[in-house]
């Protein structure tokens, strides 16, 4: 097993140098050793991996297919020896966190810092996901854990864990002293009278926004902004008579201008939100951490809302 993990990660090596020779010297071996390698491999697999080009070689459709294994399985091994090789607060690496907008704008901020406390020598890469990607980061390596609504899992249901900590509910939003706010519930008219803004980030929000106003009120909105950032949306809706679709709760702890949602509702069916990562890397302390600290932020909330 150990020889053959070792010929992969040379085949990824080939593939990233996009040549043998290239290859052969980043590894600091010879070239007939290397292809020896590579020969192996396609041996084993009854097929070929790398296709020669004008510039070198590049993955075969097996191989490209064969090198997102490679990733996965290079990530979980580096999780598993950083597991063995740690013992609790001194455990190091890097854990790899994508999350929506809702997790990146309110949750993230205090359960990655509870998660460093708990943590103090590891470091985490959080980034922002639109789910396009999403599954392909994950399954590769590229990326731990998902935090944010679950795109449609398929095929790949047995490989992932989908751990579902709360439920989100799209809303129409605006400042607090909007004139918006003054409207019936079944207001729809109203809506079309105030521009919108379009979050581009996910283009989920473009088409639900597009789609939910003219369900209601048989016209398009007046959409005036298209913005990749959240907080440029957040301060605009704070600064003018702006409209926009956005997750209700991303919106509930923010300084200056208060935003909330309007009275006219037509979001999107509430929608799971939590923690998607493979199941071969459940194991790993900090992620487990990880799952009980986003638990126990939910957990609070329910109790405030209660009060």
């Amino acid at each position: 097993m150990l020889d053959r993990m070792n010929l992969l990660f040379r085949f990824r090596t080939i593939a990233e140098a996009g040549s043998i020779r290239a290859a052969a010297e980043s590894l600091n071996i010879t070239q007939p050793a290397l292809s020896r390698s590579l020969n192996l491999l396609e041996a084993h697999y009854r097929q070929p991996l790398m296709e020669r080009h004008a510039r070198g070689v590049r993955p075969t459709a097996f191989g490209h297919k064969l090198l997102s294994t490679v990733s996965r399985m290079s990530r979980e091994w580096e999780l598993a020896e950083l597991d063995l090789a740690a013992e609790d607060i001194s455990v190091e690496g890097v854990l790899r966190i994508n999350g929506g907008p809702l997790w990146t704008s309110s949750v993230l901020p205090v359960v990655a810092t509870r998660l460093q406390e708990r943590f103090p020598n590891l470091t985490l890469e959080i980034g922002y996901h639109t789910g396009e990607l999403l599954l392909d980061d994950l399954m590769q390596g590229r990326v731990d854990v998902a935090l944010g609504g679950f795109p449609r899992l398929g095929r790949l249901a047995s490989q992932l864990v989908a751990h579902q900590f709360t439920s989100v509910r799209d809303r129409i939003v605006a400042r607090a002293d909007h004139p918006i706010h003054q409207c019936k519930p079944d207001d729809y008219a109203a809506i079309l009278a105030y521009p919108w803004i379009v979050f581009s980030a996910d283009p989920i929000y473009g088409a639900q926004t597009q789609h939910a106003v003219v369900e209601r009120t048989g016209m398009s909105p007046n959409i005036r902004i298209r913005s990749t950032s959240l907080l440029a949306i957040i301060r605009l809706l704070q600064e003018g008579d702006y409209l926009c679709m956005l997750p209700a709760a991303a919106v509930t702890e923010l300084h200056g201008p208060q935003l909330r949602p309007a009275p006219v509702e037509v979001g999107r069916v509430v929608a799971a939100s939590g923690a998607l990562y493979l199941k071969s890397i459940a194991h790993y302390e900090p992620l487990r951490v990880l799952i009980d600290l986003c638990t126990a932020y939910f957990e609070e909330q329910q109790k405030e809302e209660a009060a």
